[in-house]
């Protein structure tokens, strides 16, 4: 079962808790929505769809079946601690906080510095950077990049190189070395390309590029990335502000505009074909793609336990 922040605030009886929450989800579209998953222990594996089992006609009675089983692939999570300690010396305290509470005013502050800090990480988090720390959506996303002349072992995956992302990844169903130039990527789930003396297996993937070195944003390729989740529209599309302001400027070229709603504490939620369009800081507009440095990255994914999800620890 899981249950957002915004929610488990409503199950407290601790005022304080009630408003540190508040301030962490506040101006967070991320932490508003995301639901947490409880769980024991430090960590949790979960099987992740890979192939699906075969089926076919057969005739009736005299027909033979050929067994066949789904496979997956099994993924662990693991928890980490983000966290700081909040300081107020009991002389200030009790002598400056006759306009302000000093104390609500650090523990507020300290709330905002966690927020964003989480949401940095959620985005771009990197534990090659920093071992404390999870990757981000935008290196769990982007994934492994294809190289020539390099030894792969089975059940690795790769992406194409910059330019030629096409949405699918690839399996490495058959160890060995890849070739001087990269294979003519097939676009069917399951279908095979022999690479020098490795194999690769297509696999639906998560990342939609532009280019070798990036390109304009269009609403062609916003819907390419939308089209890219499955099991229904995503809940949430997460970009910059800069790209904000790209998608509109296209809408209103084509004679429309975003749709406005509410959000869930009140605040004005633009729509892209049904999907709430969400701003964070967090999102780069200087990532690099080839020999662009100021690209910029659009998320589209659903949220709940078939989906992205955070993971906390009972105690």
């Amino acid at each position: 079962m899981t249950i957002s922040l915004a929610e488990a605030s409503k199950l407290s009886s601790d005022i304080l808790l009630k408003g540190i929450i508040e301030t962490i989800i506040k101006d967070s579209p991320i932490l508003e929505r995301l639901p947490f998953i409880q769980i024991v222990g430090n960590s949790l594996k979960y099987n992740r769809e890979k192939t699906l089992p075969t089926v076919g006609w057969y005739a009736p009675v005299t027909g033979t079946w050929t067994q066949s089983e789904p496979a997956f692939e099994q993924c662990s999570a693991s928890l980490g601690v983000l966290g700081g300690d909040a300081d107020v010396d009991n002389f200030l305290k009790a002598t400056r906080s006759n306009i302000q509470d000093l104390e609500a005013a650090v523990i507020e502050q300290k709330a905002k510095a966690l927020r964003h800090e989480f949401e940095n990480t959620f985005l771009n988090g990197d534990s090659g950077v920093d071992a404390n720390q999870p990757d981000g959506l935008y290196k769990t996303m982007k994934g492994t990049a294809w190289a020539a002349s390099t030894a792969y072992t089975l059940g690795q995956f790769v992406v194409p190189t910059a330019g030629l992302e096409n949405g699918f990844r690839y399996e490495c169903t058959t160890a060995g070395t890849s070739g001087s130039s990269a294979p003519t990527w097939p676009t069917t789930e399951g279908a095979t390309v022999a690479d020098n003396t490795a194999v690769w297996t297509c696999r639906y993937g998560s990342h939609q590029g532009s280019g070798a070195n990036g390109a304009t944003l269009s609403l062609t390729s916003l819907d390419k990335l939308i089209d890219l989740v499955r099991g229904g529209k995503p809940d949430l599309l997460l970009m910059s502000r800069r790209s904000r302001r790209k998608i509109v400027t296209l809408a209103r070229a084509a004679g429309t505009n975003l749709l406005i709603g509410e959000g869930a504490l009140g605040q004005v939620v633009e729509y892209f074909n049904g999907i709430p369009v969400a701003i964070s800081d967090w999102v780069k507009d200087n990532y690099t793609v080839g020999t662009s440095s100021d690209c910029s990255a659009i998320f589209a994914f659903q949220m709940g336990e078939g989906g992205v999800c955070g993971l906390t620890a009972l105690r």
